[in-house]
């Protein structure tokens, strides 16, 4: 009896030793391959990834606030930025936070010398009195209560306008983590099959349960992936 709970107990050991060992390797597995994703996504984007398709959203969501003037606004919003016109335009490089910070000075450059281009469209549920004040402003020839009026004009027309940029901020937010997600999950079943496969097959392994770890850790590594490269990205930075 006490060689049988010996032998049980040595058993029960084994497995405990097998299994953190096999956990350990799974872990190590993921983070390798989630750091692999993360630097190849991050490339991707800068090679143009990111620039191509911001622009791409940014002009979406101009054109689904005024279909009729769309392309005007997203060259007084290239020329207001301090950036050149055009798909290569450096303001569709940066991440959108910083594209939204950019958007900001130029709406608040705008406001301060009367052009409209872009406060029609931020500001879109702004009066359209108020608007038309701002562009037709003359500040020397005011009287104090024209004075007030325009001052009233200028805060209603930026209260909204920092609205729309607001809008546009979570809109960007909510497509790249989807975006995100998506092409970092493929991107690591891509490596994970090319790490892993060898040359004469087309999958990691033959049987069932090698396809499902394999998904599972693309899965896994692909959501991991943001987070690695949003740390390595702002630790570069700050140093």
């Amino acid at each position: 009896m006490a060689q049988n709970y010996q032998d049980i107990a040595e058993e029960y050991e084994e497995h405990i030793d097998q299994l953190q060992e096999t956990t350990w390797n799974v872990a190590i597995t993921i983070l390798m391959l989630s750091t692999l994703t993360a630097i190849l996504t991050e490339a991707g984007y800068n090679f143009g990834i990111r620039s191509w398709v911001q622009r791409w959203r940014v002009k979406k969501w101009i054109k689904r606030r005024n279909r009729t003037n769309y392309q005007k606004t997203m060259k007084s919003l290239e020329h207001w930025t301090g950036t050149g016109p055009g798909t290569g335009s450096s303001l569709y490089y940066l991440y959108y936070q910083q594209l939204c910070g950019q958007i900001a000075n130029a709406l608040r450059n705008q406001l301060e010398y009367g052009e409209g281009d872009l406060l029609d469209i931020f500001a879109k549920n702004a009066h359209p009195e108020y608007l038309a004040r701002l562009k037709n402003k003359n500040t020397q020839d005011l009287s104090e209560d024209e004075q007030k009026d325009l001052a009233m004009a200028q805060e209603q027309v930026f209260y909204y306008a920092d609205r729309g940029l607001d809008d546009l901020q979570v809109t960007l937010a909510k497509f790249w983590i989807r975006f995100d997600s998506i092409v970092s999950v493929v991107i690591s079943f891509i490596v994970l099959e090319i790490l892993l496969t060898p040359p004469t097959t087309w999958w990691v392994g033959d049987k069932r349960e090698d396809i499902i770890f394999s998904l599972c850790a693309a899965i896994v590594s692909g959501f991991l992936a943001p987070t690695i490269r949003n740390f390595l990205v702002n630790t570069i930075y700050k140093k």
